[in-house]
């Protein structure tokens, strides 16, 4: 198909014309804005503000927010309750290397034939770069992987190996095919070396896909439950953006692509830059929920239910960092016999700054009161902690969108895309001016995609694009505002 003529085609497509145009990297996340504190007091930033029912906690490095999208619930009746987590790491304020968290890196780095040519010299060219980027005392190893991984580097001080890993960088060769659980394990299995209190990251990179998904997953959730961030980058046009996106939402790391190898330089230079300016690690956020209340669902962070507590584990936080989790909760105000009472909802956040020993601190007790009167109900909901409910939802209704199109369906993605726009108008109307303004954002993005759904096709490089563009800025939105 030919886009130079039509342009209707071209406006359709707008939305990955970045891509098309400069193959660069598209990469969603959230800016680390500055929110310094003062001698480690809370002081709330412009994005952190009391809500209807909300509360405030700090220390050393952090400040967040509980906001629950209630204050009242009509008596005797089930209501469902969002309650928002915002949790923001700190500015580093220290200069110099006092600024900068030891290290260990991982880079995984696929060498299966289809990543023969341009993109195996480019891939060798940006992880030079990144070598030369690291610090002596980084820590730093490199494995390769085709239909079988190996460890071209085993975990060692760059400074120790910067000369003799070039030269082994410099002779790395694409062919075979692709055994990305192979490659974790061994990026895993190194990073378990690492010295103690050392930051420690595994950058997968991939232009593929092969079969063992489900594989990968656990390997990256069970790397992340031991300290261990993973992101993923996808490399061209016909790797899986589902299956790579997922890696690194259970690792809990970056998600990017790029249509060429040219650009890798650019996220691995990013991913150095946030592994080293990590300054928080194992970020918890523990909610107790009172009789009545029942979790349902969680998204920006890993949930572990026990009994009436929720545990989210949030993980590693940069200078700067801001995370949104939103949680999905069914209250009910009835008793067992009959009588309405208040719900009390007590959150406990903890975290270890790097370096340094947990901290652990609470939250003011949050109350759910009832009532009989529905309008006293909807004079109490917060429209900020339904606008972030309504967004996240609408981020994985289109990442569903995005995969019914890449699979040819595109009738039920526009569907899907024209279910979300209503969704985000509706939101729209009950929300604050900044979440608002947000949201409606998220509604143009939405619209466009829709669009092109129905004018470009799916096999088309434009399409697949398109595609991976979108499932990368909504899987960014998950745990970070990415509108």
């Amino acid at each position: 198909m030919s886009f130079s003529h039509s342009s209707r085609v071209r406006r359709a497509i707008a939305l990955s014309a970045v891509v098309l145009a400069t193959g660069g990297l598209v990469l969603y996340r959230a800016p680390a804005a500055a929110f310094p504190g003062a001698s480690g007091l809370f002081r709330t930033p412009a994005s952190l503000v009391n809500g209807k029912n909300s509360a405030a906690f700090s220390g050393p490095g952090v400040h967040g927010m509980v906001s629950l999208s209630h204050t009242r619930l009509l008596a005797g009746q089930e209501t469902t309750v969002f309650a928002e987590v915002r949790v923001v790491a700190d500015a580093d304020t220290r200069a110099g290397d006092e600024k900068r968290a030891p290290i260990a890196l991982a880079v995984v780095l696929d060498t299966s034939g289809s990543m023969s040519g341009e993109k195996i010299i480019e891939a060798r060219r940006s992880v030079l770069r990144l070598l030369s980027e690291m610090r002596d005392d980084d820590e730093i190893t490199v494995v390769r992987y085709s239909d079988t991984s190996e460890m071209v580097q085993p975990l060692a001080r760059v400074g120790l190996v910067r000369s003799a890993l070039s030269a082994k960088i410099s002779q790395i060769e694409a062919s075979g095919g692709t055994d990305i659980p192979g490659g974790l394990s061994h990026g895993l299995r190194a990073l378990d070396e690492a010295a103690r209190g050392r930051v420690r990251r595994i950058v997968l990179v991939s232009d593929g896909l092969d079969s063992t998904r489900a594989q990968a997953e656990s390997l990256a959730r069970s790397s992340f439950s031991s300290g261990i961030t993973v992101s993923s980058l996808g490399i061209g046009l016909d790797f899986d953006e589902s299956y790579m996106g997922s890696l690194a939402q259970n690792g809990h790391g970056n998600f990017a692509f790029v249509k060429d190898g040219a650009s890798l330089a650019t996220f691995l230079h990013r991913e150095l830059e946030e592994t080293a300016g990590t300054t928080v690690e194992n970020t918890r956020v523990r909610l107790s929920l009172p009789e009545g209340t029942r979790f349902v669902s969680a998204t920006g962070a890993d949930a572990v239910v026990t009994g009436n507590e929720v545990e989210l584990a949030i993980g590693s936080l940069f200078g700067g960092d801001e995370r949104r989790i939103v949680v999905e909760l069914a209250a009910s105000t009835f008793d067992g016999r009959g009588d309405a009472r208040p719900l009390d909802i007590d959150a406990t956040a903890s975290w270890t700054p790097v370096g340094s020993s947990t901290f652990t601190t609470h939250a003011p007790r949050l109350s759910l009161l009832a009532t009989t009167d529905a309008s006293e109900v909807e004079r109490g909901k917060d429209g900020a902690v339904f606008a972030s409910a309504t967004s996240v939802t609408a981020s994985r209704r289109q990442i569903e969108a995005a995969n019914a199109y890449a699979q040819g369906d595109v009738a039920r993605a526009a569907q899907l895309a024209e279910k979300n726009e209503q969704a985000l108008a509706a939101a729209i109307a009950a929300a604050p001016a900044p979440a608002a303004s947000s949201l409606g954002t998220q509604m143009k993005a939405y619209r466009s995609m829709r669009k092109g759904f129905v004018t470009v096709a799916p096999s088309s490089a434009a399409g697949k694009a398109a595609a991976k563009e979108a499932a990368v800025k909504d899987m960014g939105n998950m745990n970070r505002n990415g509108f």
